[in-house]
């Protein structure tokens, strides 16, 4: 039963959103988790890798929505060796994202939110300087919904924390042009997640390679938006496509944004939390945003209610979020970001000689903490970084 008035009403259903409204409804607060797509789940907008720990924090893993389980990741440079790094942080799983987000949504449901598809919203109600609630259409008939708190989850340069009157929009530098193409008909080893380095493939990112099925792959590629023109990733993944893979069949494709930011200072103002890619908790260095979105939700949801039902949702009180949000997601991506930064001062032959350095080690030293002590060497100040980031 829907009601005019909630504690929290969540905005946007994908990882961030589903988990902070099934922790907010959880913690008793009633919450309302508004979705603009028909389906919550599609159409899947990520590469959709992640480590099994990140999700086994928050709910038990199920064979129906893992597509593959990857034991490592092959890292390619720019002169075409491949170096195979595995276990630890290497391994991991690539989702089916449109099951794995509806099982999310079925999560908070079970919790007590209620929720509401083909929600579009399109504006903030303020009251006395604190966000009081959300105005959305659906089927061309206009809503209004009270709240306390309002959670943005809403996505890169988030709409809901804009009408609110906070800074979302990311300088050029901190986002990447994405493009994806779902392939077919490919001859690759499926037991690893593929990285291809290099200016002439992918200025100022990567092209990845995960596993879907032993002959199926998401590959796509990122791209910084400061360094690039308008359609350079799709034509730069096309030509990768052309020359490494020219069998496969491309059967979907799909494009976006990337924040690669470090993460928003204060992601809140009275009455509204932002989580996730809306706060840009994305992790800079390698793109992936499910579990820093998890995170960000579990702690967006239990910050929004536990403010609520104490009747006081001013920054004062909302700020706090940033507290728990440290260990889990400001300081891994202010160390990733750190990273990102040295990792792009380093030119092909760079790339070419810490690949070379690396398959002259045995292979149980050829590790994702060796590949970037080796190739951040010469910045010293970095090297704490890595050693803190694989701890």
């Amino acid at each position: 039963m829907l009601h005019d008035a909630y504690d929290v009403v969540v905005v946007g259903a994908g990882p961030a959103g589903s988990n902070a409204a099934r922790f907010s409804a959880k913690k008793g607060a009633r919450t309302l988790l508004l979705e603009r797509d028909p389906v919550i789940g599609t159409p899947v907008r990520c590469g959709e890798a992640i480590a099994a720990k990140n999700i086994e924090r928050f709910l038990p893993l199920q064979d129906r929505w893992i597509a593959m389980r990857v034991e490592g990741a092959a890292l390619y440079a720019p002169n075409g060796k491949g170096v195979v790094v595995s276990g630890g942080d290497a391994s991991g799983i690539i989702l089916e994202r449109n099951l794995f987000d509806r099982h999310l949504a079925e999560l908070a449901a079970e919790a007590g939110s209620e929720i509401i598809t083909r929600a579009n919203v399109s504006g903030v109600q303020m009251e006395n300087e604190t966000v009081a609630g959300v105005s959305y259409s659906r089927f061309g008939k206009r809503y209004q919904v009270r709240s306390k708190v309002v959670i943005g989850a809403d996505g890169v340069e988030s709409r809901v924390g804009r009408w609110a009157g906070l800074h979302t929009q990311l300088r050029s530098l901190d986002l990447e042009s994405a493009y994806q193409f779902y392939v077919s008909g490919l001859d690759y080893d499926p037991r690893y997640c593929h990285f291809y380095l290099g200016e002439s493939v992918a200025p100022g990112g990567y092209v990845w390679v995960f596993p879907k099925s032993e002959k199926t792959a998401s590959i796509g590629i990122g791209v910084s938006v400061r360094d690039s023109e308008a359609g350079d990733a799709y034509k730069l993944l096309e030509n990768f496509l052309k020359l490494y893979f020219p069998k496969g069949q491309i059967v979907g494709e799909m494009a976006g944004g990337v924040p690669v930011a470090k993460p928003m200072k204060e992601p809140y103002t009275n009455g509204l939390l932002l989580a996730g890619d809306a706060a840009w908790h994305c992790n800079p260095l390698t793109g992936g945003g499910i579990a820093t979105a998890l995170m960000a939700g579990f702690h967006a949801g239990e910050t929004a209610a536990e403010a609520a039902l104490s009747g006081d949702v001013s920054v004062k009180v909302l700020k706090h979020y940033m507290d728990r949000l440290q260990d889990d997601v400001i300081k891994p991506n202010l160390r990733a970001y750190r990273l990102k930064e040295g990792i792009a001062k380093l030119s092909d032959d760079m790339l070419n000689r810490t690949a070379d350095e690396l398959l002259a080690q045995p292979p149980k030293n050829r590790t994702l903490k060796n590949a970037f002590l080796l190739g951040l060497k010469h910045q010293p100040s970095l090297l704490i970084d890595v050693i803190k980031a694989f701890m």
